[in-house]
């Protein structure tokens, strides 16, 4: 459960005079109610679209059979359930449908609480075309956004929410939208059971703890968004392993279902993300990690003050000379004040 790659949001797109829309409406709303509560679907149109949005995480065997029990996103299904899905959605929406959203997320069980993990990484640099949002934190949920750069007549390096990467702390994200505190049928593996206090799980009844007196399940969530081709292409790219095909069609995902390949080439381009724009730095200890007065003060200044990161210190080191160092310096500086939780995080990422 915990690690896996988890499609949170998905959306196909098709033009509206490509359907009936009246029909492929009441036709959909058959198939998913059957899977989703009402809450957890959508399938509508205007002038120009038909979109079906969905959260997979959320997919019932049985609407009935759960009514009034508590749900979360943790668990992923099943790809020949997702499979068993989609193939009706195709005779609906037919081979022109398109994804025009998708959320990638991976959960992990943290050794302390998630916000320190958040504060942590929110020290560090991120490489283009990411930077990290000034509202940042400023929700009643502990967060850090991550933004894609986005250029206009109006705006430059304004949010672009199309494409962005979010950690955040989960339990606090239910509990702020429910009374949930706990659910069903959900089984770990012994190595799962070990990273959470006892008392948060248990085994007869399969229930998992979110809370309980003092003690809190520490779940991280960290979620890459895409909206429209423009951003989902990058995606199509990988799965398909042809940098010719730009869209991702309802096919493609049917046939990397038909082949068990979806969720593993899924996982594959996540872990790259991440690699690639956020945990780009190696793990190795290294050889020289004492500083010098300069990088101490900076040191003692990130540790006081949540809020400060490496980048804010540009012009010190300009000022001072040290700009032909500050690249090893950031490194070190970085060692001392947010290791821990990277090299936690990137361990349990599978960077």
């Amino acid at each position: 459960m915990f690690g896996n790659i988890l499609i949170d949001k998905l959306r196909f797109s098709v033009k509206r005079d490509e359907i009936n829309p009246y029909e492929a409406q009441y036709k959909l709303n058959a198939i998913m109610s059957e899977h989703f509560r009402k809450d957890n679907y959508t399938a509508n149109f205007d002038k120009q679209y038909f979109r079906l949005t969905f959260t997979p995480t959320l997919y019932l065997d049985s609407v009935e059979a759960m009514e009034g029990l508590p749900i979360l996103n943790l668990e992923m299904i099943s790809e020949q359930k997702l499979l068993e899905l989609l193939k009706p959605v195709y005779s609906v929406l037919g081979g022109k449908a398109v994804g025009t959203w998708i959320d990638l997320n991976k959960g992990i069980i943290t050794e302390e609480p998630v916000f320190k993990y958040i504060k942590a990484l929110g020290k560090r640099q991120f490489r283009y075309p990411y930077k990290k949002n000034e509202s940042t934190s400023k929700t009643a949920v502990t967060s850090l956004i991550l933004s894609s750069v986005k250029r206009d007549d109006s705006e430059v390096d304004s949010r672009n929410t199309a494409q962005q990467i979010t950690l955040y702390d989960d339990v606090e994200e239910i509990t702020s939208k429910s009374d949930t505190r706990f659910i069903d049928d959900v089984y770990l593996s012994d190595e799962e059971i070990a990273q959470i206090p006892e008392c948060l799980y248990e085994r007869e009844l399969s229930r998992l703890w979110l809370k309980q007196g003092v003690n809190k399940l520490h779940l991280l969530r960290l979620e890459q968004r895409y909206k429209y081709t423009k951003y989902i292409k990058k995606i199509t790219h990988h799965l398909t392993g042809s940098n010719d095909v730009d869209e991702l069609t309802l096919p493609i995902l049917i046939e990397l279902l038909e082949n068990g390949e979806l969720y593993k080439k899924l996982e594959e381009f996540y872990t790259n993300e991440l690699r690639k724009y956020v945990f780009f730095d190696d793990i190795e200890q290294l050889k020289d990690i004492t500083l010098n007065k300069h990088e101490q003060m900076i040191v003692d200044e990130m540790l006081e003050n949540d809020d400060i990161d490496i980048d804010s210190f540009a012009h010190f080191f300009k000022e001072i000379g040290y700009t032909s160092q500050y690249k090893y310096s950031t490194k070190k500086i970085l060692y001392h004040t947010t290791e821990k939780c990277y090299r936690e995080m990137y361990n349990k990422f599978g960077i």
